[in-house]
């Protein structure tokens, strides 16, 4: 029975691959028992940009407040960044 098990999960390792490699290059620790030193210097670099990038944003949206063209275009960007990385980061 477990050898029967193990034919499965290797057999849907090879059909993933690609989509578990592109995952990880993404962020996601998907199928990951230790998580490397790199992998969590990379993770901490791409929080600290993502939420520079939002706080940079608000405050371009605050000194050119009178813009009302370039105000909403940002805040399109910054509606959609703001929905995606509370999921993104709640799952950490």
């Amino acid at each position: 029975m477990e050898t029967e098990e193990r034919k499965v999960e290797v057999l849907s390792d090879i059909r993933f691959t690609w989509i578990i490699f592109f995952l990880r290059l993404s962020g996601i620790p998907f199928k990951m028992k230790k998580m490397p030193i790199l992998y969590r210097i990379y993770m901490i670099t791409v929080i600290i940009c993502s939420y520079s990038t939002i706080i940079g944003m608000f405050v371009d949206v605050y000194i050119h407040r009178n813009d009302l063209a370039r105000v909403m275009t940002i805040l399109r960007i910054l509606t959609g960044m703001t929905s995606l990385v509370w999921i993104y980061f709640s799952c950490r």
